[in-house]
């Protein structure tokens, strides 16, 4: 019997000429560990300072502000103080920590800067949504309360999960994304329907895409209850790594034809239009029209999901020419300081300035109400990975999630929108 993709990883990360689900592991990583101010002293950094405690080692160590950017909010400022002085204690270089002006959404630098690495574990102190890595081909996972544990001895254990092979074909309509076809996938699914299991993703739609879709795919595994999520590493996945690092001590790993997983999932994506997401829940995903013109005085693209260059340059193509509605603030954040070089160099930049959106600093923002927090009863279309009251600002506030394009014409028009006139025949 064959091997999925995510068993050969833990296999050799183990020591194992094989492992099976359910097996317990002890496993070890070249990759280094991201950490960032928002989360990392209370999930484990601190603890090492009060024990007096040594990192196994420091250089692996990246120290990302991702979710705080240039915002006063938070408590910031206190907390990026708090990592810096953690690093020096600790042994961490000054030059990894990535502060304003080199960071971005830490999941986003991540494997910007391939750290997560074809055929290995990348281990990332704390948030959900870095299965994002896992179109790498790596096995990605957050350690959370576990990081202590990690950063002393750099080791991690794990418990071989099953595996749920989603298959996906066919070819959506022009202004449905990526983003469209996995909460599709996601709804179908339901908010427990991987629970503790790995989503790999494969099938022709999947081979279609460039890297930056496949990052959006990956980044919300966790929405079924998956662990993470992976995709087999193919000529594409090579070839934007070798653009970045040398490939020559890889061993990218892909299943095998007879491995056996938990399930086979097969999705015809067809024609398919664009999702929404209404409030409160998020796993309730509907056809975008069932939600047209319901008034919105709020908007946002961005997050791990839609922060790309890719995804800029969509909202622009809605953007160009408008301009938003008057009662309307639109915050476009790019997740990574490469993001925002691209949007300036593609033009994209320059239309959502003409439009008269908002564009802070790269980093997670907006997102969990960072910078232009919502307040009570504002309604937000956003392009943001979650909706619960409350994420990002006022209790009473709603938040209908959708793809950028959805998030752009919505704003011009001041209600939720169909963004097909934008793309038909193009």
């Amino acid at each position: 019997m064959g091997q999925t993709i995510i068993e050969k990883i833990l296999a050799r990360a183990s020591g194992k000429a094989a492992v099976a689900p359910g097996d317990y592991l002890e496993v070890t990583t070249p990759c280094p560990t991201v950490m960032a101010p928002h989360s990392a002293m209370d999930k484990g950094a601190g603890l090492i300072t009060e024990w007096n405690a040594k990192i196994y080692d420091p250089t692996k160590v990246m120290l990302v502000d991702g979710h705080l950017g240039a915002t006063a909010s938070h408590g910031a400022a206190e907390k990026r103080k708090a990592l810096r002085e953690w690093a020096a204690t600790v042994g961490v270089p000054e030059e990894n920590l990535w502060d304003l002006g080199r960071s971005g959404i830490e999941n986003m630098v991540a494997v910007e800067q391939v750290w997560a690495r074809p055929g290995e574990c990348y281990f990332q102190g704390v948030n959900g949504h870095i299965s994002t890595a896992g179109a790498l081909g790596s096995f990605a996972s957050a350690l959370s309360f576990g990081t202590a544990a990690y950063l002393l001895r750099g080791v991690n254990w794990v418990k071989v999960p099953q595996t749920i092979k989603l298959v996906v074909s066919g070819e959506p309509r022009a202004d449905c994304t990526p983003r469209d076809v996995s909460e599709y996938v996601l709804g179908q699914l339901g908010p427990s329907g991987a629970v503790g299991a790995v989503l790999e993703w494969t099938g022709p739609y999947i081979d279609s895409l460039d890297m930056e879709g496949r990052f959006a795919i990956c980044s919300q595994a966790l929405f079924t209850g998956a662990w993470t999520a992976i995709m087999n590493p193919d000529d594409t996945t090579m070839r934007w790594v070798s653009e970045r690092i040398d490939t020559s001590d890889l061993e990218p790993q892909v299943s095998d034809p007879d491995a056996e997983f938990a399930a086979v999932l097969h999705f015809n994506v067809d024609g398919l239009t664009p999702r929404i997401v209404p409030p409160p829940r998020r796993h309730e995903i509907h056809d975008l029209k069932d939600y047209l013109g319901i008034k919105i005085n709020r908007g946002f693209i961005g997050s791990d999901a839609n922060g790309w260059l890719r995804d800029m340059n969509h909202a622009a193509r809605v953007l160009k020419g408008n301009k938003i509605a008057h009662h309307v603030i639109l915050n476009i954040t790019p997740g990574t300081p490469r993001v925002l070089k691209g949007a300036v160099e593609s033009g994209a930049f320059m239309t959502f300035l003409e439009s008269e959106c908002v564009v802070p600093t790269p980093n997670e923002g907006m997102e969990w109400g960072a910078n232009t927090p919502l307040t009570d009863g504002d309604v937000c279309i956003a392009s943001a990975q979650t909706n619960y009251p409350g994420r990002m600002g006022g209790k009473t506030s709603q938040i209908f999630l959708a793809n950028p394009a959805v998030v752009a014409a919505s704003c011009i028009a001041g209600e939720i929108v169909d963004p097909y006139e934008f793309f038909e025949g193009k």
